[in-house]
């Protein structure tokens, strides 16, 4: 028996951060890593057959279509405006992966868990053994409201969080399109419901980073310091070798050339100025009313 194969894995890794912090190309490079395991969009349609996971081990071996599937060729990690071939949506990606932990016991945020955390921790185990993984890494906004109930299931588990300025968050979030049909955790409907009541569409974009990160701060109030990680969207894309290694090295994966290589291959554009260009001062404004106490205590706006 090898010494892999012999030594107990690392607990799992969660990610947290507001919506459009950069969660989802963190993820997607983490999983680049030989020894990571993920939830792939095979394993979100049939939650119930874990072992599925077998399939991680396919994207290795067809590289260029890696990029392409995953990251659009380049540093994306979402592709918007044109349809994917059939190719492209039946290869082997990580995904989020919602109705793999509903279907083992986590319920949506604010609905009522149903199993106990045995379930989910098995069909993690499954499906990291299955990958041939070693440390199984999960990005799913939700996490951000049930970090409670993820260290129900695994109480060694270590989380990283991911923080972006808000205002470059809040611009963001208005261009996606999924975001008016969204439902709200922390207000009952979607911005499209209350953009019909005649709620400030920048309000709500600004409100929901600030929601998101009181729930994260609530939920790792209850995680060790050593178990938490925080790190910066802008450090991210200006070294991002750096910190991929250092959250490679927190979550127990081991220092890796053939990582480092694929790595090399994206690119990590910084587009956090954007909103600077883009936004009328009126509308920064507004945005910066919302939001004013949580830039500053995370030091975007000083003074």
């Amino acid at each position: 028996m090898t010494a892999r194969t012999a030594s107990p894995s690392p607990p799992p890794l969660f990610l947290l951060g507001a919506a459009r912090s950069g969660t989802s190309l963190l993820y997607k490079c983490l999983c680049l890593h030989p020894d990571a395991a993920w939830v792939s969009n095979w394993v979100r349609r049939y939650p119930a057959a874990p072992r599925l996971g077998v399939l991680n081990r396919l994207p290795a071996r067809f590289p260029k279509a890696r990029t392409a599937v995953w990251f659009g060729g380049g540093g994306n990690a979402y592709v918007y405006g044109t349809p994917r071939r059939l190719a492209e949506r039946v290869f082997p990606m990580p995904v989020e992966g919602e109705p793999f932990f509903n279907r083992h016991g986590v319920a949506p945020p604010g609905g009522d868990d149903t199993d106990g955390p045995s379930t989910l921790a098995a069909a993690v185990a499954s499906v990291t053994r299955a990958s041939g993984g070693r440390v199984f890494v999960s990005k799913r906004i939700a996490h951000n409201w049930r970090v409670p109930r993820l260290v129900a299931s695994f109480p060694s588990a270590r989380f990283v969080e991911l923080v972006r300025d808000g205002r470059a968050v809040a611009y963001s979030l208005s261009r996606v399109d999924w975001w008016e049909s969204s439902e709200l955790v922390w207000l009952p409907g979607t911005p499209a419901d209350w953009h019909r009541q005649g709620m400030d569409p920048w309000e709500l974009c600004a409100r929901n980073w600030v929601a998101e990160l009181d729930a994260i701060a609530g939920g790792l109030g209850q995680v060790e310091p050593p178990r938490r990680l925080r790190i910066a969207y802008e450090d991210f894309v200006s070294a991002p070798t750096d910190v991929l290694d250092e959250v490679a090295g927190f979550a127990g994966l081991p220092p890796s050339a053939e990582w480092h290589r694929r790595l090399a291959t994206l690119s990590f554009p910084d587009r956090n100025e954007t909103w600077r260009a883009r936004l009328e001062p009126a509308v920064v404004r507004r945005i910066e009313t919302f939001q004013d106490s949580h830039l500053r205590e995370h030091g975007y706006v000083v003074g």
